[in-house]
């Protein structure tokens, strides 16, 4: 009688191996559109490729029949802690069995790009460590020598595959599995004297191992994931267009906002087939429109992702919350650096999170901000997930105006790259200089412009502009406060918003910025919600321009430092949202020096420009005003002549050469392979005086504690505990972290 294998404590191999199978099934009806344009792209057809993402799943924990792990299989079941040091990484093993199918395979049904590479083997190998190119996931067991192998679990365990394999009505290949020698057999393909170097030199077409590896990959995740969990693969939205209108009504009737039907703008991009490039003022209801443009194209298409991202963590849980409202519990995840705190204390719940589907794009929706996306070209975290769901998915970016030509750059090049691949975009703004819808057109040619035209010749606030710096209309903000009034005062400079601060201190205003704990900026924006919807009291928000594309807000009036102009107009668009009051004004006050370090390191007259351009403008200007401003400051920008914009446009392929297109990234390079470029890096540290209120925190919940400080600060500054970065700082709730021993220079951008 043969022993029993088990792939996990609770699960016999027998049962994952069907479980991942069934899993499988739903996933590639899913990509079977991506494989079908992949096979179209590299010359592989449909079935070569679905034979090996089969014959990955089948086989992929066969390395789970030998001694060492079924060791700790027994351990574990009996009711004891492991000895993991004692165990023996079964990928290694399944590598080398799939290593052997895959030769026989190509043998059989010939390579599936256009020299033999075995993709499916290497998927196996990196399903749960990183693949990098010192192997160092598997250190330990390149000392060891080959483990012993459960003869009947083995046999077993291929007998399933090929009745597997058969049912789907293919020829399981014919190799042998004797002698296996995982750690040689992997060292005569990875690293500096491996095959896979000179296999990647002799391909026509590099991006065709990158691609076609992701998307085998990804399938495997999927299915051993969801076998493992005993889920099942939801892949797509369950809501169509029809119903979705009636959640916008219900909501609309929630929250007191008169609905009468869709406007036209929105009615435009529910209808839109195809990538759709969408310009419309504050208030055009741009989030309901992308998301009716959404769900339309994901029907035409017969399924596939929502992809929802911006360009802030704060809207990103904004909108997280309301596509949830509109999609329900499970059907949508969030995906940034913190996003793991939103749901902290729900891991008790039945319907707790599993933070690899929330980080991968697996749920029928997920918001995120851009990073997520455009790290991926870098192959960081679970890039092929990511790559995959993203390819056959439909994208909304949102803000488009609102990066630097560094990020832009990656941006573009993930918008041609995922549109290569089958994905649909919108991007979405609500100031469109002409120069960057050429640089989207460029990327997405035929897309259609969905202009919301009906507010053009629509007012929303009076103009006023002062020859000074903004501490000269000190007086003016204290009377319009002190009146009860919703007063929005944005700054360029997280100094001079906190000098306000205390300034106007009898008032009790709300200073916000980036340089507070995550734990106190959470209160802060809970704060501004609650005062901006409280009818009966005023509020005083004093800020820096993170307030431009963060909080959905309602003020009264604005008193600004100048900024670009589609910044001006980005702010300008928290005050009088609804366009309900008469006396609503936006004072526009000269911008600071430290303003011209933050928007003009290339010395340009930028911020002069728009000062002027302003000032000649209307008292009472329109929406079509606005954008002219905009596009007459903007008048002869070459975005692609920056030299940021140039050197980002070639890291994506530095970074994919040098990881032969296939690799996980074991080390950033901090110079080319990020997402955003600053002058000034600054990095997440704790406050030294929460030292003690951190010392037993888990690392999840230290990050309620951390703040983002200038990079050479921290290094003058630093109070390393263990694994714990302090910083000796001035910090409190109210105004938020400033330097200990402030410098002249210590007007800090955000």
């Amino acid at each position: 009688m043969s022993q029993t294998i088990w792939a996990k404590g609770d699960q016999t191999y027998r049962e994952h191996v069907e479980a991942a199978y069934a899993a499988w099934l739903t996933t590639v009806e899913a990509k079977r559109p991506l494989i079908r344009r992949l096979g179209n792209c590299y010359g592989f057809e449909e079935r070569q490729f679905l034979q090996r993402s089969l014959f990955t799943v089948l086989l992929h924990d066969i390395g789970k029949s030998i001694l060492p792990f079924q060791r700790v299989m027994r351990t574990i079941r009996a009711g004891k802690r492991p000895v993991w040091s004692e165990n023996y990484r079964h990928e290694l093993v399944s590598y080398s069995v799939m290593l052997r199918g895959s030769v026989a395979l190509d043998r059989q049904e010939g390579p599936l790009l256009d020299v033999p590479m075995p993709l499916d083997a290497l998927a196996v190998l990196g399903h749960h460590k990183r693949l990098n190119p010192d192997l160092r996931s598997f250190e330990r067991e390149m000392h060891l020598p080959p483990p012993q192998v459960c003869e009947q679990g083995m046999k077993e365990a291929l007998d399933l595959a090929a009745k597997l394999f058969d049912a789907e009505g293919y020829r399981f290949p014919s190799f042998k599995v004797e002698g296996l020698d995982p750690v040689r057999e992997v060292k005569g393909l990875i690293g500096p004297e491996g095959a896979l170097f000179n296999l990647y030199e002799r391909l026509n077409n590099p991006a065709a191992i990158r691609e076609t590896y992701a998307v085998l990959k990804a399938i495997l995740h999927y299915a051993d994931w969801h076998g493992s969990a005993g889920k099942t693969v939801r892949y797509t939205l369950p809501a169509g267009g029809v119903e979705f209108r009636r959640l916008i009504a219900d909501r609309c009737l929630k929250r007191d906002i008169p609905f009468t039907g869709l406007l036209p703008f929105q009615e435009a991009c529910a209808l839109t087939t195809g990538h759709c490039i969408a310009i419309a003022p504050t208030g055009s209801g741009k989030t309901e429109a992308s998301l009716l443009w959404a769900l339309h194209n994901i029907a035409k298409r017969g399924g596939g992702k929502l992809i929802y991202l911006l360009p802030t963590m704060v809207t990103a849980n904004s909108i997280y919350h309301r596509l949830e409202e509109y999609f329900g519990r499970g059907n949508v995840g969030i995906s940034h650096s913190t996003a793991s705190l939103l749901f902290e204390g729900e891991e008790d719940t039945p319907d707790a999170r599993d933070a690899h589907f929330e980080r991968s794009f697996i749920q029928p929706a997920t918001v995120a901000t851009v990073d997520q996306l455009l790290m991926a070209g870098f192959n960081t975290g679970r890039w092929p997930l990511i790559e995959a769901n993203a390819a056959n998915g439909v994208i909304v970016i949102d803000e488009i105006h609102a990066y630097d030509p560094w990020t832009l750059a990656l941006i573009l090049q993930s918008i041609e790259h995922f549109a290569h691949l089958g994905a649909r975009f919108m991007l979405m703004s609500a100031t469109m200089p002409n120069y960057l819808l050429d640089l989207l057109e460029s990327v997405l040619p035929g897309a259609r412009v969905v202009r919301d035209t009906s507010l053009l010749d629509s007012s929303r606030n009076m103009f006023e502009v002062v020859d000074d710096e903004i501490e000269v209309v000190s007086d003016r903000i204290r009377n319009a406060a002190s009146e009860g009034r919703k007063t929005l005062v944005v700054v360029n400079s997280v100094g001079k918003c906190q000098d306000l601060a205390r300034k106007f201190s009898d008032l009790n205003p709300i200073c916000y910025h980036s340089r507070f704990t995550l734990k106190d900026r959470m209160e802060k924006e809970r704060t501004i919600e609650e005062k901006e919807r409280a009818d009966d009291q005023g509020a005083l928000l004093i800020a820096t321009q993170v307030v431009e594309v963060s909080l959905d807000i309602n003020f009264d009036l604005l008193f600004t430092e100048c900024a670009p102009p589609d910044a001006v107009v980005q702010r300008a668009g928290r005050v009088n949202r609804r366009r309900t009051k008469p006396d609503s004004t936006v004072t526009i006050c000269r911008a600071s020096e430290v303003s011209r370090k933050i928007y003009e390191p290339d010395g340009t007259d930028l911020l002069a420009r728009a000062f002027a351009a302003f000032a000649a403008g209307p008292k009472r200007p329109t929406e079509a005003d606005l954008t002219a401003i905009v596009e007459q400051v903007y008048a002869g920008v070459g975005i692609e002549r920056d030299p940021r914009f140039l050197e980002a446009s070639r890291a994506y392929s530095q970074s994919q050469r040098r990881l032969l297109g296939i690799y996980d990234n074991p080390i950033l390079d901090t110079t080319y392979e990020v997402t955003r470029k600053v002058d000034y890096p600054q990095v997440p540290v704790i406050p030294l005086q929460f030292r003690d209120a951190v010392r037993d925190l888990p690392p999840i919940q230290r990050q309620y504690y951390e703040v983002k400080m200038p990079l050479w600060y921290v290094r003058k500054h630093r109070d390393i505990r263990g694994d714990v970065v302090f910083c000796d700082m001035d910090y409190d709730a109210e105004f938020g972290a400033r330097f200990s021993k402030r410098p002249e220079e210590v007007n800090l951008i955000i």
